[in-house]
C-alpha cells in the first residue's frame, strides 16, 4: 500500500497546474489567420509575422501593422521576424527587411548590402551582430554595415550559435554548416544526418545539435558525433512514421520541443516534447490547426504554435512520467492523458488492457501486433489505471493517469 501511495503522489503532482489550451485567431485580434513565425520580446510582448501583415499581443491588446497603413513595412507576407536585445523587431519578408524599434523603422535591401532580398531566418549572435538566412546565403549586421556570403542555393532555414559562438545553419537543401568565420563545414547523411532537408538547428547548454530535418531530429554532440535520431515523435498515420520537423526550441527545464507537420496523402501535424526520457505528443485535434510552422516558449515556460490557422498557446504542459513501474518494456504516452494515449514497444504488442484500481477492465484489444497502438479513452473517467501489455516477449504493466 506504502508502494501504492508513493505512485499516486508522483502521478498527481505532475498535474497540479491544469494544461490548457488557449486559441488565438482574427477574432480576437490576430490580422491574419496564416502565421508564419512568431517570436517574444524582453518585456514579453508576441509579434507573429502572417501573410497579410504583423500583430504584436501584450497579454491584452493586440497592434498590428500593413503596408496599407505602415509603407516602411516593405510586405505584408512576413517569412520571418525576430526580436533583438536591443530593443528592436525585425521583419523578413521577399523583399527586404523591415526594423521597427517602437518609434521609427528602418528598411533593409540588396541595395544596402543584404546578399538576398528573401529572408529565411534572422538571428543574433552573443556580441549583438544581426545574422540573416537567406536564399543564396547568409548576411550580417554589425549596426553600421552588411557583410554578405554566397552558399549554394536552398535557403539557410535557421542560424544558431555554439558556446564559441560560431554559426551553425540548417541548410534547406545541403544539410547543416558550420561557419566559424573563416571556413564552411558541411555534416550531411554521409555525416550520419536522417536528411540533407534541414528546416531548423537549436543547440543546448552542453553544445548538443539538436537538427530539425524532414525526416526527423538528428542529434550531435559538442564533437560534432552523432548520438542518435528521433523520427517518431508523433505516432502518424501510415505511411507517415517519419516526423517532417519545422521548428525546434527548448524551455527552461531544458524540454525540447518541436512543431511537425507533414501534407502527404493526409494533412496531419502536432507537437511534441522530449524531456530526456521519452516523447510527448500534442495532436493538431487539440491546436487551432495541423499545418504547424513555428514555436516559441515565454517566460512561463508556455509554448506558442504558429499555424495557418491562427495561434495556440500550452499553458503548464503536462510531460509524460514514464517508468513507473518496475523494469517496464512499454512507454505510455502522453501520461497524465485526455482523449488518447499511445503504448509503445521496442517488441510487437500483441494485446492489451486498462484496468481500473477496482480491478475491472475498461478496456481492452486482443489484436494489435504492432509495435505501437493508440487507445481512445475519452469516454474513462479521471483516475488513475493500470496498462497491462502482452508483448512478444513479455507481460508488462504500466500505470496512467486519465485527466
Amino acid at each position: 500500500m506504502k508502494k501504492v501511495q508513493i505512485l499516486l503522489a508522483l502521478i498527481f503532482s505532475s498535474s497540479l497546474l491544469a494544461q490548457e489550451y488557449t486559441h488565438f485567431t482574427d477574432a480576437e485580434g490576430l490580422v491574419n489567420n496564416s502565421v508564419n513565425c512568431l517570436t517574444i520580446d524582453a518585456d514579453q510582448n508576441i509579434w507573429f509575422g502572417t501573410n497579410n501583415g504583423v500583430s504584436m499581443f501584450d497579454g491584452e491588446n493586440w497592434t498590428s501593422y500593413i503596408t496599407e497603413e505602415t509603407p516602411e513595412l516593405v510586405s505584408n507576407s512576413i517569412t520571418a521576424i525576430f526580436a533583438s536585445t536591443s530593443g528592436s523587431t525585425w521583419f523578413g519578408s521577399d523583399f527586404g527587411i523591415s526594423v521597427f524599434d517602437g518609434l521609427s523603422w528602418l528598411i533593409f535591401t540588396e541595395a544596402d548590402g543584404l546578399g538576398d532580398d528573401r529572408i529565411s531566418s534572422i538571428s543574433e549572435d552573443e556580441n549583438g551582430v544581426i545574422w540573416v538566412g537567406e536564399k543564396n546565403g547568409i548576411s550580417k549586421y554589425d549596426g553600421i554595415e552588411w557583410t554578405s556570403y554566397g552558399l549554394p542555393f536552398g535557403g539557410v532555414n535557421e542560424i544558431s550559435f555554439d558556446s564559441n559562438n560560431d554559426l551553425w545553419l540548417a541548410h534547406g537543401l545541403s544539410g547543416l554548416i558550420h561557419f566559424d568565420g573563416a571556413d564552411f563545414t558541411t555534416y550531411n547523411t554521409n555525416s550520419g544526418l536522417v536528411s540533407n532537408f534541414v528546416r531548423t538547428i537549436e543547440i543546448d547548454q552542453d553544445d548538443n545539435k539538436w537538427v530539425g530535418t524532414a525526416q526527423g531530429i538528428t542529434v550531435l554532440n559538442t564533437n560534432n558525433e552523432l548520438v542518435g535520431h528521433h523520427t517518431m515523435m508523433l505516432l502518424l498515420p501510415e505511411p507517415d512514421t517519419l516526423n517532417p520537423v519545422v521548428d525546434i526550441v527548448f524551455d527552461s527545464q531544458g524540454n525540447v520541443w518541436t512543431g511537425i507537420y507533414v501534407n502527404y496523402l493526409v494533412t496531419v501535424g502536432g507537437v511534441a516534447a522530449w524531456n530526456g526520457a521519452s516523447w510527448t505528443g500534442f495532436i493538431d485535434s487539440e491546436l487551432v490547426g495541423p499545418v504547424v510552422r513555428a514555436l516559441a516558449v515565454d517566460e512561463n515556460d508556455a509554448i506558442w504554435v504558429a499555424t495557418s490557422a491562427g495561434v495556440t498557446k500550452i499553458s503548464n504542459p503536462v510531460l509524460s512520467v514514464l517508468n513507473l513501474a518496475t523494469n517496464s518494456e512499454i512507454v505510455v504516452y502522453p501520461n497524465p492523458a485526455a482523449s488518447s494515449f499511445v503504448i509503445h514497444s521496442e517488441n510487437s504488442i500483441l494485446a492489451y488492457k486498462v484496468v481500473n484500481l477496482l480491478g475491472i477492465v475498461v478496456l481492452e484489444s486482443s489484436a494489435v501486433n504492432a509495435n505501437s497502438t493508440r487507445v481512445n479513452s475519452e469516454n474513462l473517467s479521471s483516475g488513475l489505471y493500470i496498462v497491462e501489455v502482452l508483448t512478444s516477449e513479455d507481460r508488462v504493466r504500466e500505470f496512467i493517469v486519465i485527466d
